[in-house]
């Protein structure tokens, strides 16, 4: 198992990519990439990426429950959140 001091290195690095795609399929959806690709092509990119980290968070030990734990509340907010913007945009 490598140490987990390249696992954090190689997770933060694969983490920027992921948001780097993430980025460019939004633009492949809303036809503003200025270096186009199709959304076909984006969308496989960004599941290329997804899976370089979650093999990095495969080889890392933490608490998975704990993490969805946090999941859970932060749901909740997001979904708080889309109520708020959905009561007001009725209010117009």
């Amino acid at each position: 198992m490598l140490q987990l001091t390249e696992l954090l290195a190689g997770l933060a690095e694969e983490s920027c990519e992921l948001g780097q795609a993430a980025l460019k399929l939004r633009r492949a959806f809303d036809g503003t990439n200025p270096t186009p690709v199709t959304v076909d092509d984006a969308i496989i990119r960004f599941e290329e990426e997804i899976a370089d980290v979650e093999l990095y968070l495969d080889q890392i030990t933490y608490s998975r429950s704990h993490v969805n734990e946090i999941k859970a509340i932060k749901m909740a907010r997001w979904e708080a959140r889309l109520a708020g913007v959905k009561s007001r945009e009725g209010t117009r």
